[in-house]
């Protein structure tokens, strides 16, 4: 792997992997298949709008969705494992209806005068414990270092105060090796929700791409890790 065009092959192996899942159909009828699609297009939200970031040197902001695209990966690779027993507890918690009936309670409680309030609507925690979940995946590796670090920043914390001050008094704009960082560590994120989907959209979505993208991100991240 050459050094010198690292921003290069990380942006080129990027839009393969966009690219990859471009196209796929919404589902109308199976929950599973629809949230699935949903956080496959988070994803490639996240992503793309990673690379803009880094594009115009706002690493902390693109470590940020990074964060972020690691929540939807960890989710949908933990209710993969048990789809069955996971989703109806994941949907219920957000209030999503799974019967008639629970629409049409949700849709009474919406028209209420006066009505409802935010805090009593939207859920106050997570469904489950991101640390737990990521124990289960076989993650937490990378909770305990990549995830907490990047919490520093998404929080506001002053852990990287010191840093970002320098950074600001020298001008200074992340180098292509720090921006090929994030984007590939993003980009291994963004393929594991793509495997799940890969499973889901056999048809949409070829297993094998998929794999054949992953092998090459996990082969550059390990590249920057020996660095």
């Amino acid at each position: 792997m050459v050094t010198e065009d690292i921003w290069q092959q990380a942006d080129g192996l990027m839009k393969r992997a966009l690219a990859a899942i471009s196209g796929i159909n919404l589902p109308t009828d199976d929950n599973w298949h629809i949230v699935v699609a949903v956080n496959l297009y988070q994803a490639y939200e996240r992503l793309a709008s990673i690379f803009m970031l880094l594009v115009k040197g706002y690493r902390d902001s693109a470590d940020v969705l990074t964060r972020s695209l690691f929540e939807v990966a960890v989710n949908l690779s933990y209710i993969a494992k048990d789809v069955e027993k996971r989703l109806p507890e994941y949907l219920s918690h957000g209030s999503f209806p799974l019967s008639k009936e629970e629409a049409e309670q949700l849709e009474r409680r919406l028209r209420e005068k006066p009505p409802p309030q935010l805090k009593d609507i939207v859920p106050g925690q997570a469904w489950r414990p991101l640390s737990a979940m990521c124990d289960d995946l076989g993650w937490l590796e990378e909770y305990y270092t990549f995830y907490r670090f990047v919490s520093t920043v998404d929080h506001a914390g002053s852990f990287k105060l010191g840093t970002s001050y320098l950074q600001l008094l020298k001008r200074e704009q992340p180098s292509d090796w720090d921006k090929s960082a994030v984007l590939v560590t993003a980009l291994c994120f963004y393929l594991r929700v793509a495997e799940v989907a890969a499973k889901v959209f056999p048809n949409q979505i070829k297993a094998e791409t998929i794999a054949d993208l992953s092998a090459q991100c996990n082969e550059m991240g390990q590249f920057f890790a020996k660095r």
